[in-house]
C-alpha cells in the first residue's frame, strides 16, 4: 500500500535500543538497552560500560576477550550477560554488584575457578558455565532461590556442593562429562527438576531420593559410573526418557507407567543420542 511506510518505518539500528557499534552507542547512550557484538574478533572491552545507564543486556559471545573491565560491574540495570566462547580466565569478585542479573553465560572459556561472591546475585535464573576447567562450584550458589537452569557440563568437577539441594526452582541440571564421584544424597529435594544429565562421570551410586523428583521428565545416566538405578524412579509418572548404557541395571518399571517411561540403551559409540531440551 502507498502509505505502508508510515506504519512500518525502517529502523537504522538493529532494533529499538539495540546497538552493535561502540561509537553509535556512546552517541545515544541513554537509549541503549542492548549491546550485541558477536563474532567481531574483539580481544578487549572498552572500559565505558557504565556510560550506558539503561543497559539491560550485553552479548559479546564468540570473541577473544580475556579480561572484564571494572565499568561492567557498575551496570546497575544489567539483566543478561553473554560471554560465551571467549578466553576469560578470571571472573572478578565484583560480579556480585550486578544485583539485577538474571542470565549469565560463561561457557567455553578458560576458567578454573569462579568467585564465591557469584552466589550473591539474588535475581539469577540461568547460569551456564560448561566447557571450562572448574574443579568445583561454590557453595554460595545455594543462595540462588530463583535459579531454574544450571549447566556445568564438560568441566573437572569431582563433587557438587550440598547446598545444591536448596535450589527449589531448579528445572534443568546438566553436570555431565565431569569427574563426579557422587551427587547430593538429598537431590530429591529438587521438586521442580525436569531434566537431569549426569552421564559420563564416576558416580558410585544414584540416590534413592531421586524418586522424589516427581516432575522429572528426562534422565541421562549413560556411563555415569553407577551400575544400578534406584527402583524409586519407577513411580515417577512424568518420567518419559531414561538414557542408560548396557552396563547399568535399570529400575523395575511400575506396570502403570511402563508405556510412558522409555528406557533407552545407548551404544558406546553414540556421540549424540538425545534431543536438547
Amino acid at each position: 500500500m502507498i502509505f505502508s511506510f508510515l506504519l512500518f518505518p525502517v529502523l537504522s539500528k538493529a532494533g529499538v535500543g539495540v546497538y552493535t557499534e561502540w561509537d553509535k552507542a556512546l552517541s545515544e547512550r541513554y537509549d541503549v538497552r542492548t549491546i550485541r557484538m558477536t563474532f567481531d574478533n574483539l580481544d578487549t572491552i572498552p572500559d565505558i560500560l557504565d556510560q550506558f545507564p539503561n543497559l539491560e543486556e550485553l552479548n559479546l559471545s564468540n570473541n577473544k576477550i580475556e579480561h572484564l573491565p571494572p565499568s561492567l560491574f557498575r551496570c546497575k540495570r544489567l539483566k543478561k550477560l553473554y560471554l560465551f566462547r571467549n578466553r576469560l580466565t578470571i571472573i572478578p569478585s565484583a560480579i556480585s554488584n550486578l544485583k539485577r542479573l538474571e542470565v549469565l553465560s560463561l561457557s567455553h572459556n578458560r576458567l578454573t575457578t569462579i568467585p564465591d561472591s557469584i552466589g550473591y546475585l539474588p535475581s539469577m535464573r540461568e547460569f551456564s558455565i560448561s566447557s571450562n576447567y572448574l574443579l568445583q562450584l561454590p557453595a554460595s550458589i545455594g543462595h540462588w532461590q530463583h535459579l531454574e537452569i544450571l549447566r556445568a557440563a564438560f568441566n573437572e568437577l569431582e563433587h557438587l556442593p550440598d547446598q545444591l539441594i536448596l535450589l527449589k526452582k531448579l528445572r534443568i541440571l546438566d553436570v555431565s562429562e565431569n569427574k563426579l564421584v557422587a551427587i547430593p544424597a538429598q537431590i530429591g529435594n529438587l521438586q521442580e527438576l525436569h531434566f537431569l544429565y549426569i552421564g559420563h562421570n564416576r558416580i558410585t551410586e544414584i540416590p534413592e531420593s531421586l524418586g522424589n523428583c516427581k516432575k522429572l521428565q528426562v534422565l541421562d545416566v549413560v556411563y555415569c559410573g553407577a551400575l544400578m538405578m534406584p527402583n524409586s524412579l519407577a513411580n515417577i509418572q512424568a518420567l518419559e526418557e531414561v538414557y542408560i548404557d548396557n552396563r547399568i541395571i535399570p529400575f523395575y518399571q511400575n506396570h502403570r507407567f511402563e508405556r510412558i517411561q522409555q528406557i533407552i540403551v545407548v551404544d558406546g559409540s553414540s556421540t549424540s543420542y538425545r534431543t536438547p531440551e
